[in-house]
């Protein structure tokens, strides 16, 4: 889920739609509006929340889908779901709202906890429909909305970019077919139940998209893989024909792409596509040594949340085949001396990267394994390697294999050799990556100098070895970037 949909609960649903009528007593028992049908936006969502026991319509049985909110239901329903305490509030001063106005208490209220704000003519106009921009900025104050602001750009929004970044990023609303955001239009109570259904259930986020079901097109789903990683997210933006041509060349026929999440989806769209219509897999890819802490977590959810909703944003011909993790926790400070607690909080957080994939999505998960955590225990299984949990608890693993020769004592296939074993035992597929960027220092981790002539022919040695292994799953090299300017 969002960070929104873990903080808006039934409460503000309800009392969403009881500030909406406050004045009157609601029907009980309607499960059907005569004037919400099948050709209402939002008929779906009203009827889910009004299923749920969220909403109810008038006393006349009809919902009023077009009724707008006003700035002072959206301050009474805030009030009460925050329960926040209305008592001994400054004054905000407003020239249109006395301390004997009825509703009072709640608009001082939500200007002191500094969620909603007067007008530059110092009015608060409590009966002015709420508009589009403001929804987002009450919505994310009050629900302190994080996520990293998604780039798109809207043809009228010029101030308060932040809040409809928030509302966008968070996919409970992405604007309108022509690039609008409507900042100023107001907001209707179908249009309330649509951004709210969409904070509960993330079926709803489909409203928004094109994901239908595509007869002609065929999953790109390869047994011998070929692949490499697309290491910087401009690569995929700014280059993506130069990507393809390459794959091509290569016999490339599986792409982790590193995303960056504050850009709008329709950047990845076209690339994803012709990849598929040439038989290439594109895996999402992200990761940061932190996402194997604590503190990390928030972060790693940030991008399932992201790749997951663009899933549901756009057809299967444009959708990834996999998500994919880049975690190196030995690289920060704490490795060393805390290494049972990072492996901890590391287990943690890919067993919930995990789950929260399949609940949300049916892309295929996997993550790089260093080929020496083999001798790590894994924290509450002592008798387990960390390799062996970490191989199970994936669809695939890409391990780093980094070494310059196939045979000999450690080379591709001796340090490959236990990582083989447990993924033949638990019946799953290890693909073996090699590196090929310039190295310093131990440079026997690398190809950089031997080139790409003799990479090829130490990886088909490396494969005439593994074939007989039924987890075998191909070889993937470090990366795109450093493999097409490589010496021959």
């Amino acid at each position: 889920m969002s960070g929104l949909t873990n903080k808006i609960t039934a409460s503000l649903l309800a009392s969403l739609f009881i500030a909406t009528a406050w004045s009157a007593p609601f029907a009980h028992g309607e499960t059907n509006y005569p004037d919400v049908s099948e050709d209402i936006t939002g008929n779906e969502e009203i009827q889910y929340l009004e299923d749920q026991g969220i909403i109810k319509g008038y006393p006349d049985g009809t919902f009023r889908p077009g009724n707008d909110v006003s700035r002072m239901e959206a301050a009474i329903m805030l009030t009460r779901e925050l329960g926040l305490s209305t008592d001994n509030r400054p004054n905000p001063n407003f020239d249109d709202i006395s301390k004997e106005h009825p509703h009072y208490k709640y608009v001082a209220t939500l200007v002191d906890e500094g969620i909603i704000q007067g007008t530059d003519s110092n009015e608060f106009q409590p009966d002015r429909n709420i508009k589009r921009i403001e929804m987002a900025a009450v919505l994310t104050r009050a629900y302190n909305l994080e996520n990293e602001p998604i780039s798109k750009d809207f043809d009228d929004v010029n101030g308060n970019r932040k809040y409809v970044s928030e509302v966008v990023s968070n996919r409970i609303s992405i604007g309108f077919p022509d690039d609008t955001f409507r900042p100023n239009a107001s907001t209707t109570r179908a249009q309330f139940s649509i951004f709210l259904a969409r904070t509960m259930d993330n079926q709803f986020k489909n409203y928004l998209s094109n994901a239908k079901k595509d007869p002609n097109f065929e999953e790109v789903d390869n047994e011998d893989i070929r692949g490499t990683y697309i290491w910087h997210a401009e690569n995929a933006i700014e280059e993506p024909d130069k990507i393809l041509e390459f794959a091509k060349e290569k016999d490339i026929n599986l792409l982790y792409t590193r995303l960056d999440r504050t850009q709008d989806y329709t950047v990845y769209n076209e690339f994803v596509e012709k990849a598929h219509e040439a038989g290439i897999e594109v895996h999402a890819m992200g990761g940061h040594p932190n996402w194997a802490l604590e503190k990390g977590e928030k972060r790693l959810n940030m991008f399932v949340d992201y790749v997951t909703s663009y899933q549901k944003a756009v057809p299967p011909r444009q959708q990834f085949d996999g998500i994919h993790l880049d975690i190196e926790p030995y690289v920060l400070k704490n490795w060393n001396g805390n290494t049972e607690d990072v492996l901890k909080t590391w287990k943690t957080n890919i067993q919930t990267f995990v789950d929260e994939v399949n609940k949300n999505s049916d892309l295929e998960t996997s993550a790089d394994l260093a080929i020496w955590l083999d001798d790590y225990k894994t924290p509450g299984e002592q008798d387990t390697s960390f390799s062996k949990w970490f191989i199970d608890t994936l669809d695939h693993t890409t391990l780093m294999a980094f070494r310059d020769t196939a045979a000999g004592t450690n080379g591709i296939i001796d340090v490959s050799k236990k990582e083989m074993e447990f993924a033949e035992e638990l019946n799953k597929e290890l693909v073996v990556s090699v590196e090929m960027q310039e190295m310093d220092e131990n440079k026997h981790i690398s190809f950089y100098e031997e080139g790409k002539q003799v990479m090829e022919e130490e990886l088909d040695e490396a494969k005439r070895h593994f074939n007989d292994n039924p987890s075998y799953h191909g070889n993937a090299v470090h990366a795109y970037e450093y493999w097409k300017v490589a010496n021959e």
